[in-house]
């Protein structure tokens, strides 16, 4: 008798270590952007998630754009931002195949 009492929580732990791991597994990222310097191009895009696109840079970090915080970045773009902070700079080509200031932002 026991043990069936054990079995019909199994689900529910099982679900709650699922979403304890996908947050801390989401939040590495964004701990990441937070510290390090960065001075890197944007590879690739993916919207996957509803009302989320994800911005992958060449170092490996990523930058998210929500319906919150929509970001004009395109692939190809630069991001340059120093550590420990939020602010970042978009830089974009211009017609002279240079790299220029696009945009500054403040990731949340």
């Amino acid at each position: 008798m026991m043990k069936r009492k054990y079995i019909k929580f199994l689900p529910i732990v099982i679900v709650v270590i699922v979403v304890v791991v996908f947050l801390v597994y989401n939040n590495h990222p964004n701990n990441r952007f937070y510290i390090e310097k960065v001075n890197s191009k944007v590879v690739k895009r993916s919207n996957w998630q509803l009302r989320t696109t994800e911005f992958y840079l060449k170092n490996g970090l990523r930058i998210d754009s929500t319906g919150i915080l929509p970001l004009d970045i395109k692939v190809g773009d630069s991001i340059s931002k120093e550590a420990n902070t939020q602010k970042f700079n978009v830089y974009r080509k211009n017609r002279a195949n240079k790299f220029k200031l696009h945009k500054v932002y403040k990731k949340l």
